[in-house]
């Protein structure tokens, strides 16, 4: 049986090779859609932009203790700026799928972190959450630490913000039902 073809990009794939095993494959990569994990932190910016208005009028009006203007400015700045650095952050990651595991590897902002899930400790049940269109997180690993970066506030890994994530969830189960054949 021919192994389920995807997506791999020499790019992506370069950057991986060092944390293949001997024998291990990439099968796909892929990595977030930024422009849906900006959408999605949007509401940040619509809390920010008011808040950094009104600010601004406070402080000119004298309204704000002196103590208090720089906070409230830089307090309306985060807000400003939280949603591009979430995409950024976002735009880091590679996500990969081998013969062997997944892997995502993320190199974003000062965090560099590889998380590695073989086949057979993954979830029996793939979970796709939609989040925009075809794009969702691809829940594939519970019981995980929750200061990964892809874990939810339940342990639950994910691809995240990943285009056509039901096309990627397909793969993923063909792939490891062809290597429970195997062996």
């Amino acid at each position: 049986m021919e192994w389920p073809r995807g997506i791999v990009a020499p790019n992506k794939s370069a950057k991986l090779r060092p944390l293949l095993e001997p024998g291990e494959r990439i099968l796909w990569t892929g990595n977030a859609d930024v422009g849906s994990t900006l959408r999605t932190q949007l509401a940040l910016w619509w809390l920010g932009m008011p808040w950094t208005i009104a600010a601004i009028v406070l402080t000119a009006y004298k309204l704000i203790p002196p103590d208090w203007q720089y906070l409230m400015l830089v307090v309306g700045g985060v807000f400003l700026a939280a949603p591009f650095l979430l995409a950024f952050h976002a735009g880091g990651a590679i996500y990969a799928i081998t013969n062997m595991r997944a892997i995502i590897k993320r190199d974003a902002l000062g965090q560099k972190q590889t998380v590695s899930v073989p086949f057979d400790e993954m979830d029996e049940e793939l979970e796709v959450l939609a989040t925009h269109g075809d794009t969702g997180h691809l829940y594939f690993a519970s019981k995980m630490s929750t200061k990964l970066a892809d874990a939810d506030y339940d342990g639950k890994l994910a691809f995240r913000e990943l285009p056509r994530a039901n096309e990627v969830a397909d793969l993923l189960n063909r792939i490891r039902r062809h290597r429970g054949k195997k062996g």
